[in-house]
């Protein structure tokens, strides 16, 4: 016999199980293993009811094959995508708008599914009714010229209620930038400029309201989920391609595209419903705007009063003064001019210019101070205000009060909330007898409705009316305010 002995047999339920340190460190790790298989059954589960939502519950795109619109475009605009991409999505947007906050991720999505062959454009389109949008484009637009848009741009949108001055001074030191040239630009002449010249070519564009897009041309808007943008881009492409097989560079396609694209949405002079945006005058239409004690050139019985909508610091505005000037002359004796303040949120000091060329006004001087205030546009500052008024002569003491009385603040306020009744959105805008143009637009078109609404006066004339009885004949006849 052996004097070896056989070591005992165990079960699993009778091995020695370990204690101490060992016990809990093996306790430990088969937690994290049930918390981590939790996690990517959750992982799993999410992306499966993604999938789930965008495959069977998210409706495929309306796409879009009618007409195609180009967008005035500077060259110096944010860009994400390379310039030969073969879809071009310029955006317009506003950094106190939710949906477009909200776009933001399912087209980054989608453009990742085609990366290299789609580029986004970003343009400035600050609402209206959004007073920190226009400041808020501004710093983006100071932040792009140190190379940081679209750092600015998650900024801003991820602090949509935070948005005043203090609040954008801040975020542009959040960004490391160099906060004396950050500051001087978002608050400069440029930046302005640069917005408004955006928000004009949003208006060609045919842009209503935000986000509103132009993928190589064709329109499209709202906050759109990623699986429509996925379609919207596969169909541009397609579209595309083909010209690149046809012998087109892909540096052209865009310019291709383009050839044959309308230059805007809103035929000038003559919109029709479906091309007019909703609350918008109708062209062809007149519609009641009182002329009570505003400033105003020529004669109370001219055949056709204008009554314009200005900004002082809106840079379209200040363009479209030499054309006024030329239809003053031209139409002397015939045309009386009515001046109503329309500052705009983009403009910080716009409402102080209205201030100031109102208190002027009440002395006399009005069109001396619209001239200096259109000459200066970049600093209406208090100082810069009462110098004016002392190279005007006017009484200065009773200017700096008039700077400051209720009463100028509410004609502003009044001026805007007729506006708005009216359905006119921006600065420069015109009711030529109570019909509606609007933007810097060329002495023909102008001339076009003058004469126009000038041989419709002389017939009510013809037919009894005074001539001091006409505008009020006119208006008799004219709408409240614009259909939905």
């Amino acid at each position: 016999m052996s004097d070896v002995k056989a070591e005992p047999q165990t079960s699993p339920e009778q091995a020695p199980r370990p204690s101490g340190p060992e016990q809990a460190k093996r306790s430990f790790s088969s937690i994290a293993l049930a918390v981590l298989g939790f996690a990517a059954t959750l992982g799993v589960g999410f992306y499966a009811g993604q999938w789930i939502k965008e495959a069977y519950f998210t409706e495929s795109a309306k796409i879009e094959e009618g007409d195609r619109y180009r967008v005035d475009l500077r060259g110096d605009e944010p860009q994400i995508g390379p310039s030969d991409a073969l879809v071009t999505i310029i955006e317009f947007s506003d950094f106190q708008c939710p949906y477009c906050a909200k776009v933001a991720e399912p087209l980054k999505d989608a453009m990742g599914s085609h990366e290299g062959d789609v580029r986004l454009i970003f343009k400035h389109f600050p609402l209206t009714g959004h007073k920190q949008a226009g400041p808020a484009a501004q710093a983006a637009w100071a932040a792009h010229q140190q190379g940081k848009f679209w750092e600015m741009h998650d900024l801003l949108f991820a602090n949509q209620r935070a948005l005043g001055d203090e609040d954008l001074g801040k975020l542009g030191a959040k960004l490391g930038l160099d906060l004396t040239r950050y500051e001087a630009d978002r608050h400069g002449d440029a930046s302005r400029a640069a917005v408004d010249a955006d928000q004009s070519a949003g208006n060609k564009g045919g842009a209503s309201g935000t986000p509103y897009f132009l993928v190589n041309g064709h329109p499209y808007s709202g906050a759109l989920p990623a699986k429509q943008w996925r379609e919207i881009i596969a169909y541009e492409k397609q579209a595309a391609q083909r010209l690149v097989d046809a012998g087109t560079p892909r540096a052209e396609v865009y310019a291709g595209l383009m050839k044959d694209a309308k230059a805007s949405r809103m035929p000038a002079g003559k919109a029709g419903p479906k091309q007019r945006r909703p609350g918008e005058p109708h062209p062809d239409k007149a519609y009641r705007v009182p002329v009570d004690l505003r400033p105003q050139h020529g004669p109370d019985d001219a055949l056709v009063t204008m009554v314009e909508f200005s900004d002082f610091q809106c840079p379209f505005c200040k363009r479209v003064t030499g054309t006024i000037e030329e239809i003053k002359t031209k139409y002397k004796g015939d045309l009386r001019l009515v001046f109503r303040q329309r500052p705009l949120p983009m403009h910080p000091e716009a409402r102080e210019g209205a201030k100031a060329a109102l208190a002027a006004h009440r002395q006399g001087k009005f069109w001396e101070m619209h001239d200096k205030l259109f000459g200066n546009p970049g600093d209406m500052g208090k100082a810069t205000l009462v110098r004016y008024a002392q190279e005007l002569g006017l009484d200065t003491a009773m200017f700096e009060l008039d700077l400051e009385s209720a009463e100028i603040a509410q004609m502003i306020k009044d001026d805007e909330a007729l506006a708005d009744r009216l359905g006119s959105r921006g600065a420069p805008a015109f009711f030529i007898n109570g019909r509606f143009i609007s933007g810097a637009q060329p002495l023909e078109n102008f001339a076009a409705l003058i004469d126009e609404e000038k041989a419709k006066a002389q017939k009510l004339i013809d037919a009894g009316t005074p001539r001091d009885k006409l505008y009020d004949k006119i208006m008799e006849g004219a709408e409240e305010k614009p259909g939905p």
